[in-house]
């Protein structure tokens, strides 16, 4: 259930100095400092025995053409190591996303990657945003993560905040059903854990081949839905 550990680039070296000797750490970077910095980073991680690489996230930069940021960040970053590319929420990311796809299909190890939540209301997608991103990635046979705002597997409103959060569970079953904005929507777990169980072959291998992860900062709340939902 768990994967790789994900750290800024900017704390490797920091990262380092908290392993203890017989620690062995699959490690997914996350460019903080820019695709630039990343081969310095990188050799750093190689000379680390306790650390293998497994992953790269970068986020785009906002540029007027973002087709173009994307060409050239996938240009730069180190052909052995799978990339995922943080789309922004803008006009034309539908642009992005064909050439993260194209670059796929022509063996770069890249898939897209979708923020969907964050410290502010506006950093949350809308349950069509994501279904659309979600529908646009099945569509492509592109895999993809998202991050930020999905501790929990079921869509909900965070009483403190009064932010509406993303559910994974959710976005597992839009992924399953090619981007069901339905899916999105939904804030019954009984009624979604009865939908997983639903699922097709087909489906489920699906959705654990194109929705290939996402970011939390807790392990225990995911771990605990699932478990309360009967899926673990």
């Amino acid at each position: 259930m768990i994967g790789r550990f994900l750290c800024p680039s900017s704390r490797v070296a920091e990262l380092r100095t908290l392993l203890l000797a017989d620690d062995l750490l699959d490690l997914g970077v996350i460019a903080d400092t820019g695709v630039d910095a990343l081969p310095k980073v990188l050799e750093d991680v190689a000379s680390e025995p306790r650390l293998r690489l497994r992953g790269i996230e970068v986020a785009l930069p906002e540029e007027p053409d973002a087709a173009r940021a994307a060409t050239v960040t996938i240009a730069a970053l180190a052909a052995e190591v799978p990339a995922f590319l943080e789309v922004r929420r803008a006009t034309g990311w539908h642009v992005v996303v064909d050439g993260i796809a194209a670059a796929r299909e022509s063996g770069a190890q890249v898939g897209a990657k979708l923020r969907t939540g964050g410290v502010t209301a506006d950093a949350f997608p809308s349950a069509d945003e994501v279904a659309v991103f979600v529908g646009a990635c099945v569509e492509r046979r592109l895999p993809f993560k998202c991050t930020a705002g999905l501790h929990h597997a079921v869509r909900h409103t965070d009483p403190e905040t009064g932010f509406v959060h993303h559910g994974f569970l959710n976005i597992l079953l839009a992924t399953a059903h090619g981007g069901s904005v339905e899916d999105m929507l939904s804030t019954d777990p009984i009624a979604l854990a009865s939908r997983v169980r639903a699922l097709t072959d087909e489906q489920r291998e699906t959705a654990r081949r194109l929705f290939t992860g996402f970011g939390s900062c807790d392990i225990d709340s995911p771990r605990s839905d699932l478990t309360e939902l009967g899926l673990l």
